[in-house]
């Protein structure tokens, strides 16, 4: 392998990666080649250390003993997909055991080459979460999500808020004086606080669900879809009509919040696609259905047509474009992290008609 210098990488490789663990990162370099085992190739001192070993102990170890138990079937499932030549996410949350036992949540960023038959993943390791005090390019571009949706949900909150405070205004006038009569129009007042603040609470709590880790479990994905679009509905409203089309589909095995951001970015990014004016043909089109074995969310409009640049570029972290993207500065690559975390995948494509269509499959829980 050579440089576009015509330097042999192989005489820059191992100086480069002792220069890595010097600085403290964490690499592993990982073979695949094609019979099911992977073969750790090259580990460093740090990467030993995340998981309690030393560099000699992790180095004797089978590479799938350092993966928690409940994620070695997706492993397997993961690496039989890339082989096949599935895309393959720039960082992959996935959980490590530790020497001691305990699960370990990690962000692995991914790079790979074939060499022949054999297709070797070099992988950076960071430990997220809770363990992590860096803020890792998920994270970031996660937080670039919420803050895009920020304008708009502060919108949403006002208006409801501005009537429960009116008719607080005016049911303590009315209370006070009490004529007549007073009482009906006191009630008609207490009506419309209850109809606000229920909107308010509805909101935060959608906004909640969003921003908090939760633990892995059987998700109704309508029901997160539905919730996305009422947080999302602000930003996606004023850019296009948004069609809903969510049947009843069985659940998947997830973290809600990590799936609603997953959806979030896919709704922003085909809002995106539209310019500032909009026009009664403008179309956004949620649906949620089984396929097969298969859940899937689907994602569509008729806006701006995608260039092969952004079809390569939307999944990498803070994607803009001249059009896709644009003043939002949310891509797909939450997206992809998270569907390939779960077994899935998203796809990216020109619509027949116009515009993109996003497709995110997950499997169904057992």
């Amino acid at each position: 392998m050579t440089t576009d210098t015509g330097r042999d990488l192989s005489v820059l490789m191992p100086a480069l990666l002792e220069a890595l663990g010097v600085s403290g990162t964490a690499v592993v370099v990982v073979a695949d080649a094609g019979d099911g085992q992977l073969v750790r190739w090259y580990a460093n001192a740090p990467a030993a250390a995340i998981l309690g070993y030393t560099l000699d102990e992790l180095l004797a170890m089978d590479v799938i003993l350092t993966i928690a138990p409940e994620q070695r079937p997706l492993i397997s499932q993961l690496t039989a997909s890339f082989r096949a030549g599935q895309p393959m996410p720039a960082a992959l949350e996935v959980s490590l055991l530790h020497k001691d036992g305990t699960s370990l949540p990690v962000e692995a960023a991914l790079g790979s080459q074939r060499l022949g038959t054999t297709l070797v993943y070099a992988t950076i390791i960071r430990i997220s979460g809770a363990y992590q005090q860096q803020l890792s390019l998920l994270e970031a571009d996660r937080i670039s999500l919420v803050g895009a949706l920020a304008a708009g949900f502060a919108h949403e909150i006002n208006n409801p808020l501005t009537s429960v405070l009116l008719n607080l205004r005016t049911m303590k006038k009315q209370l006070a004086a009490m004529p007549e009569g007073g009482v009906a129009q006191a009630m008609r007042c207490l009506d419309d606080i209850t109809i606000g603040a229920e909107r308010i609470a509805s909101n935060v709590r959608a906004l909640q669900t969003l921003a908090t880790r939760s633990a892995t479990q059987q998700v109704d994905l309508a029901a997160v879809v539905s919730s996305a679009l009422r947080l999302a509905a602000p930003t996606l409203e004023p850019r296009a009509q948004v069609i809903r089309q969510i049947a009843l589909v069985r659940p998947v095995t997830g973290e809600e919040s990590r799936i609603g951001q997953a959806v979030l970015a896919m709704m922003l990014f085909s809002s995106s696609g539209f310019d500032s004016e909009v026009t009664a043909a403008n179309r956004i089109v949620v649906a949620v259905e089984e396929r097969a074995s298969d859940i899937v969310v689907e994602v569509s409009d008729n806006g701006h047509d995608l260039s092969t640049d952004e079809i390569k570029g939307a999944f990498d972290p803070f994607f803009r474009s001249s059009a896709r993207g644009a003043g939002v500065g949310v891509g797909l690559g939450v997206a992809r992290s998270v569907a390939a975390t779960l077994g899935g995948e998203v796809i990216l494509a020109p619509a027949r008609t116009g515009g993109a269509v996003i497709t995110m499959r997950l499997p169904a829980a057992s």
